[in-house]
């Protein structure tokens, strides 16, 4: 992943539940990108949540993301369906729909393909080699930079315009009658085109203190995509802080939440690791409840 140093900036580590610790944020963030612990998984690190309750549970920080984000901001929530009596049980669409019915807009849906899955051997089914990562947004029209994570067109475009018949110097629609249409002239000195929804992201391969990091580059990805520079990105699921070192190598501030002090620690010393003099300020701090006003 490039290392783009053009500025210091911030990250505070918060020990605390975020669905308060959100309240003091509001309309602070560009993006919120997050992975919230799996329905029944990881039971010795957090609560357990139970497929069948997990809908009900993500809703109880609907309000803390919606307040916290810019009106043009984003969510995206990187996530897995579990196996339940030998079936898919489908609480990720379920909360997803949920989230939808409180008036979060689905922009799009992103796969994060793993090229090294876990090996293993189950009876009906193969490995487990891709995961979702979900994009809701405030409104149908958020902030995108889509040229933030574009990539090199290929080799294919200098062969395939070295020849241009008559049907590539204007927009020819498709023979099959399918309704779609092409001009190939307009690639004519093109260096990059957008990536696709697809995401392929090797798992981290060493042990960083945390059951479940993910890539550093994953939330990158959506960091470049979904939020402009020294502005904001939130993790109110922190875990051992990929995110955090994510938005600081893209000259982004960070507020990471969690509620194991462990991994609050965790966070912070991978920070200073990973992404060492990237930063001016990297502090781990307690969530001190307000005091309620005397009535």
């Amino acid at each position: 992943m490039d290392i783009i140093k053009t500025g210091m900036n911030k990250c505070q580590i918060i020990f605390g539940d975020s669905r308060e610790v959100l309240k003091n944020y509001i309309s602070a963030a560009d993006l919120i990108v997050t992975s919230p612990p799996y329905a029944d998984a990881r039971k010795k690190h957090y609560d357990s949540i139970a497929p069948t309750d997990f809908p009900d549970w993500l809703q109880t920080f609907h309000e803390p993301f919606w307040h916290c984000l810019k009106d043009d901001g984003s969510l995206v929530i990187n996530i897995k369906d579990k196996i339940v009596d030998g079936v898919r049980h489908r609480y990720v669409w379920k909360a997803i729909e949920k989230l939808a019915e409180n008036g979060w807009f689905c922009i799009e849906d992103y796969i994060w393909h793993k090229p090294n899955p876990m090996p293993g051997f189950w009876p009906t089914r193969l490995r487990d080699g891709w995961e979702y990562c979900f994009h809701l947004a405030k409104t149908k029209t958020p902030f995108i930079n889509q040229q933030n994570v574009a990539v090199p067109v290929g080799d294919w475009v200098n062969k395939r315009l070295q020849k241009l018949g008559e049907n590539d110097l204007a927009r020819h629609n498709s023979v099959n009658e399918s309704g779609f249409g092409r001009d190939i002239s307009k690639w004519v000195g093109k260096e990059t085109v957008l990536p696709s929804n697809v995401l392929s992201i090797p798992l981290v391969g060493k042990n960083k203190g945390h059951p479940a990091v993910f890539p550093v580059e994953l939330p990158a990805f959506f960091i470049k995509l979904l939020s402009r520079e020294n502005q904001l990105i939130i993790d109110p699921f922190a875990g051992s802080g990929s995110t955090g070192i994510a938005a600081l190598l893209n000259n982004r501030n960070c507020l990471l939440i969690d509620n194991n002090m462990e991994y609050c620690h965790l966070a912070q010393e991978r920070l200073h690791a990973e992404a060492g003099g990237l930063f001016t300020e990297v502090s781990v701090e307690n969530y001190i409840p307000p005091i309620p006003k005397a009535v």
